[in-house]
């Protein structure tokens, strides 16, 4: 899978870049079979928090085959952003295979 990062008006170190490819490997496990075609943008950026203090954002589109998937979180840490929107987007993936979670909890 190719990951692209990009962080707007947001200095991310090396380190950090290198944490959200980390935090990314679950989901290329589990597209396996898209492994030449699978590509996930990271945005990262600044936001205000209901509670008036400074998040981040995560947004991460996934493309995968015909699919297209788009995540976001917000959080004070960038890594559990990026965490919370990769589990937003393995549900969708479960979700897009035949007997997923939903379709079993739909009696498909």
């Amino acid at each position: 899978m190719r990951i692209r990062v990009s962080a707007p008006g947001n200095h991310l170190k090396q380190e950090e870049i290198d944490a959200i490819s980390r935090d990314l490997e679950k989901i290329d496990r589990r597209l396996q079979d898209y492994k030449e075609e699978a590509t996930a943008d990271v945005r990262v950026s600044h936001a205000q928090s209901e509670r008036g203090g400074k998040a981040q954002r995560v947004t991460i589109e996934l493309d995968y085959g015909r699919n297209h998937l788009i995540a976001k979180a917000e959080n004070a840490d960038v890594g559990m952003a990026v965490r919370e929107a990769r589990e937003e987007l393995l549900r969708q993936i479960n979700d897009r295979k035949r007997g997923g979670h939903s379709a079993r909890a739909k009696g498909r």
